[in-house]
């Protein structure tokens, strides 16, 4: 794409096809709101009393579109004096902007009607400014290139006069070139899906109908009324079998569809600056991630997942609490091959056995176990007095289940560093393990409970650009030896942290 087939210096709008990303999402909104009174006069609901509702949503949904669509010939943006600019508003006028410097990376995405129109979704990420996100719902795909392209080009221009980069004798490339490190399948994603967490997919059900009774409930349908004309089944072992087993495989069904549409066609590649993810089959997504701007990484798996020998990388990028789920990256279905692949490039040769490891002190599980067995007996004693004694034997399997949780978390727990990396690993089901480059470290906070301050314990929590990160109930002293380490590497180390 050459340079001058678009001129920036200019107005420019984004494409037309935004009216129509405007208007489906009125109608998605609208859609979701509608749907209770749908249910309603489908069960023989009073219309009189829903209509005023309906047309007020309704007026305001065809308000809301218009001003919308009004704004759209109201907002256009330029690039000026090395920023990108926006302006829009129709009654309060607004002006953002960007100085390429502050530009981290531009992402896309694409619909399936921005693939039908040819255009894209185009994100500009700030991280570390109030507002994080600078983004255009539809722009012509060569349009959309062009822009990064440029964008990007001025923002290397000034980007390479900074002292560190010479220092570090580093060239951002004219172009990057990515190679694939590792890519999936439709089928590798349904293998993928099978080994996710299914009660979380399980959940999903239950929020959905919750979300349907709550809605009927408030627009004065009595749903208990209808749940009388349900017939009386026979709650025996073969029932309860049989709900388990659909709900299982529905939560199954759930799981590996929902892998697929987001990690359809999953393509993992590195450039000689960094990462990109590019995915999804409705809605699909390219995701940048340059390697001062990872924080730290981390590595997962279940039972599951073991067995079928896949793994969860996940690259923490530096951003706003806001954009941090949304800006990280996760591969899922990785090996132990890509994951020390990333480790190396990002690291050097890491051997993660010479690591001296330290577990946390046998308190945080033995403090535990004492005050829910304390809760439990309360409980136990109150359902005694109410006569419910036959609901004991379900708060014991509870207290049994989370004190088992709870001291298996406890002996996988370890922590150690070499100087360069902090090294963690943790984890219940399955195993995990977190990776932070320790120069990388905004704060350190150290914090007592009272029980703590007794035992000479503390927890320490690391504060990075991608979230914090806690190692609970170690000593004192080892504590702020190791708080002092920490510090001397953060004030003497002089690379780019993002």
């Amino acid at each position: 794409m050459k340079k001058s087939e678009f001129d920036f210096s200019v107005p420019n709008r984004q494409s037309y096809v935004a009216i129509l990303m405007i208007l489906f999402k009125t109608v998605n909104v609208l859609f979701r709101q509608l749907l209770p009174f749908v249910v309603v006069v489908l069960l023989g609901g009073s219309k009189s009393k829903t209509s005023y509702l309906l047309y007020t949503i309704i007026a305001v949904a065809v308000i809301s579109m218009v001003y919308s669509v009004i704004n759209f010939f109201k907002t256009y943006f330029i690039i000026q004096d090395g920023e990108l600019v926006l302006f829009t508003g129709i009654f309060n006028k607004k002006k953002m902007s960007i100085p390429f410097a502050k530009i981290q990376t531009i992402n896309f995405e694409q619909n399936i009607i921005h693939q039908f129109f040819s255009v894209l979704r185009l994100k500009v990420d700030t991280a570390g400014s109030e507002k994080n996100e600078f983004e255009f719902h539809a722009i012509q795909t060569e349009k959309a290139h062009a822009l990064r392209a440029l964008v990007m080009s001025e923002k290397r221009a000034v980007v390479t006069t900074n002292e560190d980069l010479r220092e570090e004798g580093r060239e951002e490339p004219s172009s990057l070139v990515y190679k694939p490190i590792m890519s999936l399948t439709t089928t590798e994603l349904f293998k993928v899906g099978i080994t996710e967490n299914h009660l979380k997919s399980g959940g999903l059900i239950f929020l959905f109908f919750f979300w349907i009774y709550q809605n009927l409930q408030e627009v004065g349908l009595d749903v208990d009324e209808y749940s009388e004309e349900i017939p009386d089944v026979e709650l025996g072992f073969a029932f309860i079998a049989f709900v388990i087993a659909v709900f299982l495989i529905v939560s199954i069904i759930i799981s590996m569809v929902r892998t697929v549409v987001q990690h359809y066609d999953l393509q993992f590649l590195r450039s000689t600056r960094g990462f990109k993810i590019i995915s999804g089959l409705f809605t699909k997504k390219e995701i940048s991630a340059f390697d001062h701007k990872i924080q730290h990484i981390s590595w997962s798996d279940n039972l599951l997942k073991r067995l079928a020998g896949f793994k969860n990388l996940y690259l923490n990028q530096a951003s706003s609490a806001e954009l941090t789920s949304k800006q990280n990256i996760n591969i899922p279905g990785c090996n132990m091959s890509h994951i020390t692949e990333v480790v190396r490039t990002l690291f050097g040769s890491v051997d993660f056995e010479s690591f001296e490891m330290h577990k946390i002190d046998k308190r945080y599980f033995y403090r535990f176990t004492i005050l829910i067995s304390i809760v439990f007996a309360l409980l136990s004693g109150l359902a005694y007095f109410l006569d419910q004694t036959d609901k004991i034997i379900y708060g014991l399997l509870i207290i049994l289940y989370l004190i088992g949780f709870r001291y298996v978390g406890y002996r996988k727990k370890t922590y150690g560093h070499d100087g360069e990396l902090l090294y963690i690993k943790g984890g219940v089901f399955g195993d995990k393990a977190e990776v932070l480059p320790i120069f990388k470290i905004q704060a350190i906070e150290l914090h007592q409970s009272p029980y703590q301050y007794r035992n000479q314990l503390c927890s320490i929590s690391l504060y990075t650009a991608s979230g914090r990160i806690m190692i609970p109930y170690i000593q004192n002293d080892f504590a702020k030896k190791i708080t002092d380490i920490f510090l001397r590497k953060v004030e003497s180390d002089r690379r780019r942290w993002m």
